[in-house]
């Protein structure tokens, strides 16, 4: 090639546009790069759009405001990470109820109690395996304390006080004054029993009755009762105007003055039993008894129980209205009485297939030990029903969610009612955990992507 040559291709070279070769692969590494970015986003979004739901479905609607006290129709299992009653205060309860399996963890020891006023939810702090509400657990009759084994907590500032301890083993709360002061406790003592399957258990050697006077911290004891035969929630009634109590020793009940004093004694007959501590009438002239009928032909589960009036002197049923036999029940306990005169009980349905049990399942153990007839392993669900000329439900929730429950006593005298929200969809705290898992999984896919984008880019440019 000539110099001339040589000369007019590098003219003609110079006249050409520089090359954009380098400045296209730089845009499109950009192109590429948001593209990236749009995707990563887009699975941000999509993780929120299932999480967000969630977290919106994991709020309990509020009651409406201005009903007041009043008890829920229905209540439903506290999500898991609700707040305890000590951490975050409820200020008075309706309704205290437990069941053993809310979560995947278990909710042994734990009991939950719902607002007065509204359906706020609660949950006890860790008790003991053994706490029944109504039996080891009892609301004060404004919802505002809870008494348990050894302590009382109150409602509306989350501190809990010990009961006296009283030279006994457990101490266990019964029943409460009508104006909340006075607190009817049972003390025990106990020793190891063997039961006939070889299992062992707790049986009482001792209960003795006291009272103990709330804002003073003293006690008086009332009575020795029979250990052999002793079930919580069934032992003790507070008469209306808190002058007298009625309880129960083996087959005698008698009625105290508050300081202890015999008022008088009647022998129960065969198969009765004080009813709960809803067991005087309103006006405290009669003293409501439970019996059991184990029949009868055609009924799913034959166990039929029956509330009878009769006079707190003699022991014999007074010319009042005959109230319906209740059929097909485990159980049945007295909480009180509705403003209409009906008598509002806890009603305890059977597990499918379960052995008929009665007072005399296992009396002669710990009430505490919960192998008698309202263990929960033979409960399927428990109502509050207002029982009267018929039936009526007050208070419900699906099975295996409520299966021991108590309700305050002025509400259940006051009879306002409201439409209950149970807690819905994913707890709160399992929410958040969803949405931390799904924004970091988000944050991971957009660093991979970010950097899969970038080898290529280099490879390309090489």
């Amino acid at each position: 090639m000539t110099e001339r040559v040589r000369e007019a291709l590098r003219d003609m070279a110079n006249s050409v546009e520089p090359s954009s070769l380098y400045d296209g692969a730089i845009a499109r590494a950009r192109r590429r790069k948001r593209r990236g970015l749009v995707g990563a986003t887009a699975v941000v979004i999509a993780l929120l759009g299932v999480a967000v739901p969630v977290s919106r479905s994991a709020v309990t609607p509020a009651a409406p405001l201005g009903i007041g006290p009043s008890l829920p129709d229905r209540v439903g299992a506290p999500h898991w990470g609700t707040s305890s009653v000590t951490s975050s205060p409820v200020g008075a309860a309706s309704v205290v109820f437990g069941a053993p399996a809310w979560w995947i963890s278990g909710s042994k020891g734990v009991l939950a109690v719902v607002g007065a006023n509204r359906d706020d939810y609660r949950l006890t702090d860790q008790l003991d395996d053994y706490h029944h509400a109504g039996e080891q657990a009892v609301l004060s009759p404004d919802g505002t304390r809870l008494a348990t084994v050894g302590r009382v907590t109150d409602l509306g500032t989350g501190t809990s006080v010990p009961l006296p301890a009283l030279d006994a083993e457990l101490v266990v709360p019964q029943a409460w004054s009508p104006d909340g002061t006075t607190l009817a406790v049972i003390a025990y003592d106990t020793r190891i029993a063997r039961e006939p399957d070889g299992s062992e258990v707790f049986a009482p050697t001792r209960a003795t009755l006291h009272l103990v006077d709330l804002a003073s911290a003293t006690d008086r004891r009332i009575a020795d009762l029979d250990p052999s035969a002793v079930h919580d929630g069934y032992l003790v009634a507070f008469a209306p105007g808190g002058d007298r109590l009625a309880y129960q020793s083996a087959r005698t009940v008698t009625v105290a003055s508050s300081d202890g004093t015999t008022v008088s004694t009647f022998t129960l007959g065969d198969g009765d039993h004080l009813a709960g501590k809803g067991s005087w009438t309103p006006d405290g002239q009669g003293l409501t008894l439970l019996r059991q009928r184990r029949c009868c032909d055609g009924d799913a589960y034959p166990s039929r129980w029956q509330l009878t009036v009769v006079d707190p002197t003699t022991g014999e049923p007074l010319p009042a209205p005959a109230l319906p036999e209740l059929p097909g029940l485990v159980g049945v306990r007295l909480l009180g009485w509705s403003p209409s005169g009906e008598a509002v009980v806890a009603a305890l349905y059977p597990e499918p297939g379960s052995p008929i049990v009665g007072f005399d399942t296992s009396a002669h153990t710990l009430s505490l030990a919960q192998v008698q007839f309202t263990d929960y392993q033979r409960v399927r669900a428990v109502s509050v029903l207002a029982v009267g000329s018929g039936t009526r439900t007050l208070l419900t929730a699906p099975d295996q969610q409520m299966l021991s429950v108590d309700v305050a006593d002025d509400l259940i005298a006051g009879g306002q009612r409201r439409s209950g929200q149970p807690p819905e969809g994913l707890s709160p705290r399992l929410t958040a955990v969803l949405v931390a898992v799904a924004l970091a999984v988000a944050a991971i896919l957009v660093v991979v992507v970010l950097a899969i984008r970038r080898s290529r880019m280099a490879q390309r440019t090489r």
